[in-house]
């Protein structure tokens, strides 16, 4: 691909990420300005009986790790789940560098995933991940560590 189509499908890749979460940041990364406020979003949206963390200091504002190790999940939560992250996923991350979702039966990566503009390390061991979004890794350009172990991934795309 040429130079000038690089560029239109970098732009295409953004517009889609800000078209589909602009609403997310604009109205709740404007409040997230303390470590109270990334707790308090934190405690709410994580995913029932997972755990969120960390919940405080300044690494809250760069760092999430979501934890479902030893949940139960059914039809109906796993479902859930897929919400759940991509409400998370929306709200106080503006300055996330550092993701990790561990231990569910999420079988693809919520979109907003591949809008985190910030994320250098994303971590996805142990899920049950079949596939990633299409063009994801275009789309998150500071990535520089990538894990998805112990899941039924037979391929990625590459940049």
């Amino acid at each position: 691909m040429n130079y000038i189509g690089r560029v239109l499908v970098m732009i295409f890749a953004v517009n889609f990420c800000v078209h589909d979460v602009i609403e997310a940041y604009m109205d709740d990364d404007v409040r997230c300005t303390t470590i109270d406020d990334v707790t308090a979003a934190r405690r709410t949206l994580c995913p029932a009986q997972c755990k969120c963390s960390p919940l405080d200091g300044q690494e809250a504002f760069t760092k999430l790790t979501v934890d479902c190790s030893g949940v139960h999940f059914n039809q109906s939560t796993s479902s859930r789940l897929n919400k759940d992250l991509t409400q998370l996923l929306s709200r106080c991350v503006s300055e996330l560098t550092e993701l990790t979702i561990t231990s569910t039966p999420m079988t693809t990566v919520p979109e907003v995933v591949c809008c985190l503009s910030k994320i250098r390390s994303l971590n996805l061991d142990s899920n049950q991940l079949e596939s990633l979004p299409s063009n994801c890794f275009t789309r998150v350009l500071n990535l520089t560590s990538f894990a998805a172990n112990n899941n039924r991934l037979t391929s990625l795309q590459v940049r």
